[in-house]
């Protein structure tokens, strides 16, 4: 009689971690942060404008980074300015996170020892001093807050006599959901004005009933 041959008992692998483990608890994952440029096709500003056509301010926040200026989407001021500025409205407060500037290709060293500020309900919250000229076109300069700051305007602006301000774009990363607006102003609640109370006329009193004259038997 053949003894019958013990059957094989595979040993099932012990699952994986990467497997077992949801995608927000793998150890290698790290927390995504979400950031959004709030001033792209913001209302923006500048001191003065180098000539008719060309050189605005809101080339600044148009989503182009090229940096070449017959490109037009380059800021210029009016040629040998004094403390020359360039600014962006963000409309609500952000809580930013961080802001990108980008230089232009030719000239690039106009862009030198600027101040970077950051404003909220016309008070400045942060202020970032830029020594020497800016890294020349294709190169996001990020300036990194130490801490995030909120804020709903930011303006860029060198000093000194006959100085011109030319910026390719200007990038601002708040956190997503971060936007802050402004609670509506109530309007004063008007209560009606309460009308007299007129009181009923009072009914004429009656007159005595008179009673007819008997007239004498005849």
């Amino acid at each position: 009689i053949e003894a019958s041959s013990t059957p094989s008992v595979a040993v099932s692998s012990t699952p994986s971690l990467h497997s077992s483990m949801s995608p927000s608890m793998s150890p290698s994952s790290t927390p995504t942060i979400c950031v959004e440029n709030v001033a792209l096709g913001k209302l923006t500003e500048q001191s003065s404008n180098y000539q008719p056509g060309t050189g605005f301010s809101d080339v600044a926040v148009d989503g182009n980074t090229d940096g070449v200026y017959d490109n037009g989407s380059v800021t210029h001021t009016y040629t040998s300015s004094k403390d020359p500025w360039w600014s962006v409205d963000l409309e609500n407060g952000y809580l930013i996170e961080s802001i990108a500037v980008w230089n232009r290709n030719a000239y690039s060293e106009r862009l030198a020892d600027f101040v970077l500020t950051i404003s909220r309900d016309g008070v400045d919250v942060y202020t970032y001093t830029h020594a020497g000229v800016l890294a020349g076109v294709g190169t996001a300069n990020e300036i990194k807050l130490s801490q995030p700051v909120t804020g709903d305007k930011v303006k860029i602006q060198i000093f000194g006599e006959e100085r011109i301000l030319s910026l390719a774009e200007v990038q601002v990363f708040a956190f997503c959901g971060s936007e802050i607006t402004p609670s509506p102003t109530s309007s004063p609640s008007i209560k009606p004005t309460a009308l007299p109370t007129v009181s009923p006329t009072a009914s004429p009193t009656a007159g005595p009933t008179a009673s007819p004259t008997a007239l004498p038997t005849v």
